[in-house]
């Protein structure tokens, strides 16, 4: 304390501007968020404390399990719908450019790089912070780091080597999940860069800061210990040593340009005093450790946030916690109710004549116990019965439970089919199946389109400015690439297999269905069986060869049928020329044929014109069938692979 009292900050300005401000975000939340955060918290863990009370006689400390278990649910659905792929995301190209080859790299060890700084990781604890306070927080931090590999070094002038190490300096992109008691944001913004600024304030190890002076992050400046540690309700941690703790408050956003230099000015005016983004490190809200203009290429602040439900006008969002908050207390009260009621109905209590018991006797109940009194002990002692619980009390849970799903929209939280009938039937399940899936994919709209994508972008920004040899330099387009969660996938199970009962197993959509109910399913052999039913979609070399054969012999058939139709047109036609002739030059017998048969004949002849017409066009179609079977068959491949896409694309709009 004695150093600060000594030491003047030069750009004390600076951090009365910005310490000012941060002051006033940080009472505004507290006031409106504070309390239902850390009761949030509380019913989370399972915690109890004085201040849950209900009413002033209860006893019982039990916290039903519901509110976590919706809680628990929500983020594993959407871990699941996020992480259910191998491929989370995906990365778009240009129209513009011919070559995909580029994008398909950047991609690969973006993925690469990505996991191996933990953002999987990260990002599930910025799930739960979302489910628990309504507002999923993330920081974007780029860091040197060294790694370290193991290989093999040659020995100079020898022809043996030694296993040795190697060290290499890369640029690591990580994500931090930032809990919203540690972040501050101007309370008139509803995003992160239309704010004036924000600010993560933490209390961190003094070493840590005492490190980063001596790399040169920090300026080396005196520091004092924080002594105003606060770690809530962690009775383990409740005395820290206050001079190992030094407070940081990392502000970004908007400052005076002004202050940026060292001056004692501390006059500001918004319509002369040009702002400029900009990065303060203040220590224990005096000392300014650092403050340099925006370092990144894009300008841009790094941190992301999305909300789990959306507040409209608001930053912080409403997460499952608040929605099932109300029954929960309810719950709550109900079972810590009947709990102190069985302790007045299950324990044995007495009622006696003080006055005829022996001086100084201390009454207990218990078996084998003798009982002294002054008098017969059917007067002197009585038992008292305060009544049975009544049964009423659990249908009233499993109530509270429903109402719990209504608000959080969970569907693992159980409710017996004697409270809820419409759970025994397959369409009653169906139907809160649907109406949960719509629910959870809208909260997984909110979390793609806020947080992964813009996560990504700021990710990939850092990697081309800062290892450009990896990372070049191009316009990507981010595309997140989600799966179905649990739910989803069993609704639409249930779906594929009541279509395979209205198709013949010999169809190609049989199929087709097959392989959309393995590819749902987590079998540990479930690629070998999507590749064994493809592959029995597809028509092997054989059959392809057998299938020609077959149409070259149907196609001779037709060849002979048709000349034998041509030999008995001709023959036709020679008979009705002959007796034309004969006609003319020989007397008829004297019954003549009759006109009508005369007519009758040319008839038959016009059809069967007609009908060999119809067998030469068939040929000619067999012909070109044959023509075309060769490419057909060299693309039934590529087609059945797109069919199987069709039908499962169409299959899951109809599931959601």
């Amino acid at each position: 304390m004695q150093d600060e009292l000594i030491y003047n900050d030069p750009q004390s300005s600076l951090s009365a501007w910005v310490s000012d401000r941060v002051d006033q975000w940080e009472s505004h939340r507290n006031q409106n968020y504070e309390k239902k955060w850390d009761e949030y918290y509380r019913l989370w863990r399972g915690i109890w404390a004085s201040e849950d009370k209900t009413r002033d006689s209860e006893r019982s400390r039990i916290v039903a399990p519901a509110l976590q278990q919706a809680i628990e649910a929500a983020v594993a659905e959407l871990a699941e719908a996020t992480f259910g792929n191998d491929q989370w995301f995906d990365l778009r190209d240009d129209v513009a450019d011919q070559d995909p080859s580029d994008i398909a790299y950047v991609r690969s060890i973006l993925k690469e790089d990505l996991e191996k700084a933990g953002a999987k990781e990260a990002v599930n604890e910025i799930l739960l912070n979302g489910a628990i306070y309504g507002t999923g927080i993330g920081k974007v931090i780029t860091e040197e780091t060294t790694e370290i590999t193991p290989s093999e070094q040659p020995v100079q002038g020898t022809l043996t080597s030694v296993r040795g190490t190697i060290e290499e300096t890369v640029v690591q992109v990580a994500l931090e999940p930032v809990a919203p008691m540690e972040f501050v944001i101007d309370p008139t913004a509803t995003s992160i860069d239309e704010a004036l600024g924000v600010a993560h304030i933490v209390t961190k190890p003094r070493y840590l800061i005492t490190k980063g002076i001596n790399e040169g992050v920090y300026e080396d400046k005196p520091i004092s210990a924080y002594d105003k540690v606060d770690f809530g309700f962690d009775d383990e941690s409740a005395a820290p040593n206050a001079d190992d703790k030094v407070k940081i408050t990392e502000y970004w956003g908007l400052v005076p340009k002004k202050f940026l230099g060292k001056t004692q000015d501390t006059d500001f005016d918004y319509n002369s005093d040009e702002l400029v983004e900009a990065v303060v490190t203040i220590a224990n809200d005096s000392t300014v450790l650092r403050v340099v203009e925006n370092p990144f290429m894009m300008k841009d602040r790094p941190f992301v946030a999305y909300q789990h439900d959306t507040v409209p006008g608001k930053f912080w969002g409403r997460g499952v916690a608040e929605k099932g908050y109300n029954p929960q207390k309810a719950l709550d009260t109900e079972l810590r109710a009947r709990i102190d009621g069985l302790a007045l109905t299950t324990h044995p209590m007495m009622a006696l004549d003080a006055t005829r018991l022996p001086r100084g006797t201390k009454f207990e109940v218990r078996p084998g116990k003798t009982i002294l009194t002054n008098g017969d002990p059917r007067t002197v002692l009585n038992p008292i019965n305060f009544g049975q619980m009544s049964q009423t009390t659990f249908q009233e849970a499993a109530e509270l439970e429903r109402m719990i799903q209504m608000g959080t929209g969970s569907m693992d939280t159980a409710t017996s089919n004697s409270a809820n009938p419409r759970n025994a039937t397959a369409s009653g399940m169906s139907m809160l199946q649907a109406a949960s899936i719509k629910r959870q994919k809208r909260t997984l709209m909110n979390f793609q389109g806020a947080f992964l994508i813009p996560f990504i972008n700021k990710t990939v920004w850092r990697k081309m400015q800062f290892d450009p040899t990896r990372y070049p330099v191009m316009d990507y387009k981010f595309t997140p690439s989600s799966t179905m969660g649990i739910m989803a996938k069993e609704l639409e199970q249930m779906q594929l297999i009541q279509l395979l009962s209205l198709v013949k197993q010999d169809t190609p959509a049989f199929g087709i269905l097959m392989m959309g109910i393995f590819e749902n399913s987590s079998l540990t052999n479930r690629d070998q069986m999507m590749q064994a039913i493809q592959q029995g979609m597809t028509p092997s070399p054989e059959q392809q060869q057998a299938q020609q054969a077959q149409m070259q012999m149907q196609m001779q058939a037709a060849q002979i049928e048709l000349q034998q139709g041509s030999a008995d047109v001709q023959k036709t036609q020679a008979q009705t020329a002959k007796y034309m002739v004969d006609a003319q030059t020989k007397e008829l017998p004297p019954i003549k044929i009759p006109e009508v048969e005369m007519a009758k004949a040319q008839l038959d002849l016009h059809e069967q014109e007609i009908r060999l017409q119809e067998k030469a066009a068939k040929v000619a179609s067999m012909k070109m069938d044959t023509l075309r079977t060769v490419p057909e068959m060299e693309h039934l491949n590529s087609e059945t692979a797109l069919n199987i896409a069709k039908a499962r694309r169409a299959t899951v709009n109809g599931a959601n």
